[in-house]
């Protein structure tokens, strides 16, 4: 009997230890075996795809329909501002020098006075602002007597051909006689639509009288004598 017993209690326990090793066994990690593929994956760090960065805003920008002008005294001259990429179109006008020119809230420019002024139109708010200089030139008006002369013998005599008074050589649409003493030479002098410089004097222009120079004599004659209203720039 004891060997029986003996027996069955070896089968008991070769039975168990059967069952045991067909069971699943855990494997610590110090345990498992090296696998580089698997570790790469494992320790490769994970990272975002990247943002598609957001597109600067664009920056406002103003413009005007004239960066310089020449006015006369009392003309008045309408600047006109385009403004991109604001949300505002207000426009703050302002001018540098009021005695020589006024600017108001709609754009508008007077010449007041001989001198140079700069306008500026800003957008509200922002510093960002556009420019144009303005030139204003005074003047004097008189009746004057005009007559037509050229370069020849029959109308300048003794000096044909020579230069003017001032030392340039006459021309055409350009140059006038006049009195320096009533009209310095170098002063500008509108007659009719054209402008003229003093530059040239004559015995016989004293006073109110004007000699008009032409290229030819023919020019000259066909001028006749006329009384005109000028303007003399001061």
């Amino acid at each position: 009997m004891n060997c029986v017993k003996k027996r069955l209690g070896l089968l008991s326990v070769m039975a168990m230890m059967g069952l045991a090793c067909l069971a699943p066994q855990r494997v610590s990690a110090a345990e498992a075996p090296y696998n580089p593929q698997e570790t790469a994956q494992t320790q490769a760090p994970q990272t975002q795809a990247p943002q598609a960065a957001e597109a600067p805003a664009p920056t406002p920008t103003i413009k005007l329909n004239k960066s310089k002008k020449s006015l006369e005294r009392d003309d008045t001259l309408k600047l006109r501002a385009k403004i991109r990429n604001s949300s505002t179109k207000k426009i703050v006008w302002k001018s540098s020098k009021k005695r020589v020119a006024t600017v108001d809230k709609r754009g508008m420019v007077t010449a007041r006075d001989k001198g140079k002024t700069v306008i500026t139109a800003t957008i509200s708010g922002t510093n960002i602002k556009a420019q144009c200089v303005v030139t204003v030139k005074n003047y004097v008006t008189m009746w004057v007597k005009t007559t037509g002369y050229c370069n020849c013998a029959s109308c300048a005599g003794q000096w044909a051909g020579a230069a003017t008074a001032s030392g340039t050589r006459p021309r055409e649409n350009r140059t006038i006689a006049v009195d320096k003493n009533l009209i310095p030479l170098g002063t500008k002098v509108k007659i009719g639509d054209e402008t003229y410089v003093a530059e040239d004097t004559g015995g016989a222009i004293k006073g109110r009288k004007i000699d008009v120079y032409y290229a030819s004599h023919g020019k000259a004659m066909a001028h006749g004598v006329k009384y005109q209203k000028i303007k003399v720039y001061i």
